[in-house]
């Protein structure tokens, strides 16, 4: 066989090789490798004081919901926004309103302040930071 029939060979199994391997968005890296992570670094500082804690995730999010016996405190979803110029993870955050009543959710970024960053930027820390800020804020005005 010649060389070009040879190289040529490599090329399309090089190729076919590349197109079975799995391909991950910035989003879902972002999932499985900073919010995952921080979530289930959450998990046992808050199973430590009786609460019990659920992790769910898929391609598309990723969910941290906190229950006090029965009643659910608070559920912290990420989830991707389209900008403009790029794409960013949003939290969903619901929670108790005031009097522990009604449900109630809300969306925030990340960071806060502008959202002049981008996805790559982000690591496990912020995601702890965001969920512990709504959680500790929220859930005391919730009662």
């Amino acid at each position: 066989m010649a060389d070009w029939q040879k190289s040529l060979d490599r090329f399309f199994t090089e190729t076919e090789k590349a197109d079975n391997e799995p391909k991950l968005s910035p989003f879902e890296k972002f999932i499985s490798d900073a919010a995952v992570p921080a979530f289930e670094e959450i998990r046992p500082a808050l199973e430590k004081h009786g609460r019990r804690v659920v992790v769910r995730s898929s391609a598309s999010s990723a969910v941290i919901t906190v229950f006090d016996g029965t009643t659910e405190e608070i559920m912290y979803r990420l989830q991707e926004r389209t900008l403009p110029d790029r794409r960013l993870p949003y939290a969903q955050v619901r929670m108790r309103e005031r009097g522990g009543l009604r449900l109630v959710t809300v969306e925030a970024m990340l960071r806060a302040g502008n959202s002049d960053y981008h996805i790559e930027d982000l690591t496990s820390q912020d995601v702890i930071n965001s969920v512990l800020q709504h959680y500790m804020s929220r859930v005391k005005l919730g009662r």
